[in-house]
């Protein structure tokens, strides 16, 4: 199936700057998808009762709303002319990862694209990681501002099955690869990190373990030519981090399950590592199956009003 929805989280305070709006139509629509720019807005001072000179806070909240609103609509009307079909949606929510994966568990999307700002950021927030440990779709992260030109992606494979992860993650991983290749017309790379007891650095065109053969495999499936799939001996993080420089890659995709408490804390940290030392955008993707445990019902109600302003907002 063809991703057809594609869904932008816009940050409070935040806009979705110049060359990330390149970025994203470029993507939609080689996708061939609509665009919902989305906004999970909260200020605790807002929901306030009884603040002095207010006329109460549900109707604080509608004004802060309707502002914000506004400001999304100028931004889709950019993009709109740009041949997309976009929408706009807003949520009175907290805390902003919740928000955020309740609005995909309602609409569904294919793809949500999170972290775009003005200023953009080099690190990963808390909110990122509690999107990664909790969105059941996959999500781009943007973290360059490289516009995306001759694009190479390459997606992060583990055929050994280390740390009891599912055989599936490597199929869904390669699966939003390649879509993205396609809607990008780019160049896909497939890796794979070695730890020192595997053997020394080389290439799968010239391995014959049962993990080289199943990359083997994987390279067929997704048409990935035997020259593009690279072992390199190391820790993950390291290895990506000096394949992605070497190949200067755009777009790293790479996959993450679903582990107990403590399981997510030992790998929650190589991971970390990863996302944090990558110069390159970041596709993360879950294995089939996923289920979120965000509750699909929010603690902060806001009361509808009798006439909404424009079909694209969501209370």
């Amino acid at each position: 199936m063809s991703w057809t929805h594609v869904m932008v989280s816009v940050p409070s305070l935040g806009e979705i700057a110049l060359i990330e709006m390149d970025k994203i139509c470029r993507l939609t629509a080689g996708l061939g998808a609509e665009l919902e720019i989305f906004h999970c807005i909260y200020d605790a001072d807002v929901a306030r009762p009884g603040r002095f000179g207010t006329r109460g806070a549900q109707q604080d909240i509608h004004e802060f709303i309707e502002r914000r609103r506004q400001q999304l609509e100028t931004t889709a009307a950019r993009l709109r002319g740009r041949g997309l079909s976009v929408r706009t949606s807003i949520r009175w929510d907290h805390p902003t990862h919740e928000g955020i994966v309740r609005q995909v568990l309602r609409h569904r999307p294919d793809l949500l694209i999170a972290g775009t700002t003005v200023t953009g950021h080099l690190h990963f927030t808390r909110t990122d990681f509690r999107l990664i440990e909790t969105c059941p779709c996959p999500i781009l992260f943007m973290k360059t501002r490289r516009p995306y030109s001759d694009v190479v992606i390459a997606a992060a494979v583990d055929p050994a099955l280390a740390h009891d992860k599912p055989a599936a993650l490597d199929l869904a991983i390669l699966d939003s690869a390649s879509r993205v290749r396609d809607a990008l017309s780019a160049r896909l790379l497939m890796f794979h990190a070695r730890t020192a007891h595997e053997h020394i650095e080389r290439t799968a065109a010239v391995a014959g373990d049962e993990s080289d053969s199943r990359l083997s495999m994987l390279a067929a499936r997704y048409d990935i030519p035997h020259q593009r799939v690279h072992v390199l001996a190391g820790h993950p993080a390291e290895a990506l981090s000096r394949l992605a420089e070497r190949q200067k890659t755009d777009i790293v995709v790479m996959g993450v399950a679903a582990r107990s408490p403590l399981r997510r804390a030992l790998i929650g940290h190589t991971a970390e590592r990863i996302l944090d030392t990558l110069e390159s955008d970041v596709l993360v993707v879950k294995a089939p199956g996923f289920q979120s445990r965000v509750s699909r019902q929010s603690t902060h109600h806001v009361e509808a009003r009798p006439a909404l302003p424009s079909p694209y907002i969501f209370w």
